[in-house]
């Protein structure tokens, strides 16, 4: 499982701060709330209560098969039930996002201001790329984003069923693969000394 170590996290961070866009934000909601690429596709304006520091997500956007040759992008509900989830907003993000809001509408989409078609998947993911080649660090999948997030937070002490709420799985089974990562991390830290001694 690839993910960006905390040194390149912070160089996320900084590229994303320095000129922050929604789209350019869309990172960090993977990054460090642990969103999918469809997910934050499917976000609008409405769906983030910045008085209250809280986003709901109650959609995900994808492109279907329809038949030989014939797809289709829908918006649809999560992934799962469990997928629908409220996250709290940390406060870096929340003070960019309060940044971006110039009143928009609720039915706005967050990544294609005022166009009534939410972003594709497939052309986000190609902004992404470009996005982590300016931050200067690894070009990874977006789905990486989203391991770093549940990495970061199992080694930092989170337990496993917030994180597993946070991140919107059906079960803990799932969560489990990331913390089996972090377990492994430490014990590749430790076997360092091995080199030492």
């Amino acid at each position: 499982t690839t993910v960006l170590n905390n040194l390149e996290q912070k160089s996320v961070c900084a590229y994303v701060c320095s000129s922050p866009t929604p789209r350019r934000l869309g990172m960090l909601l993977m990054m460090q709330m642990g969103l999918r690429i469809g997910e934050v596709c499917g976000l609008q304006w409405g769906d983030f209560d910045l008085q209250n520091g809280v986003l709901s997500v109650r959609r995900t956007v994808k492109r279907i098969y329809m038949a030989p040759g014939k797809t289709t992008l829908v918006t649809q509900s999560p992934k799962t039930q469990s997928s629908e989830r409220d996250i709290p907003i940390p406060t870096g993000i929340l003070s960019l996002l309060e940044g971006e809001y110039v009143g928009q509408s609720n039915e706005v989409w967050f990544l294609s201001d005022p166009n009534l078609r939410p972003v594709e998947p497939r052309c986000y993911y190609k902004s992404l790329q470009g996005y982590l080649k300016q931050a200067q660090v690894p070009v990874v999948r977006p789905h990486a984003l989203r391991h770093t997030f549940a990495t970061t937070l199992l080694s930092l002490g989170a337990d496993i069923y917030t994180t597993s709420k946070l991140l919107g799985h059906k079960n803990l089974r799932t969560t489990q693969i990331y913390a089996e990562v972090v377990n492994k991390k430490k014990v590749e830290a430790v076997n360092l000394f091995d080199k030492v001694f």
